[in-house]
């Protein structure tokens, strides 16, 4: 796994930061995940990882969109259009995305 900020690999472990996001990998499962933790009063833009030609991201949770569409089921995830991923206030976010050769409906 690793860390970051709202920009890849640059976590602000500072005293003030009030965002950090992981990415991790699941290779039996063939899957990316990145989740995203904005407790800043304002919104932030997080840089996402390239999803190495396998597949979009998908957006699973969001807790700043109103229900139903703030957890769906993973199978139903919309995809979305890419880096940058706009994390609102005081929210998270877990996206996922198929590794190379995976296929979300095998899943």
């Amino acid at each position: 796994f690793s860390w970051h900020g709202t920009q890849l690999g640059r976590p602000d472990w500072g005293s003030s930061s009030h965002s950090i996001a992981l990415s991790a990998e699941l290779k039996k499962e063939r899957m990316l995940l990145h989740f995203i933790f904005n407790a800043y009063w304002e919104p932030l833009e997080f840089e996402l990882a390239p999803t190495d030609g396998s597949g979009a991201w998908h957006r699973w949770i969001d807790t700043a969109l109103e229900s139903p569409q703030d957890i769906v089921p993973w199978r139903e995830a919309p995809k979305i259009p890419g880096s940058p991923y706009r994390a609102e206030s005081r929210s998270v976010v877990v996206l996922f995305a198929p590794l190379s050769g995976a296929n979300i409906r095998d899943w």
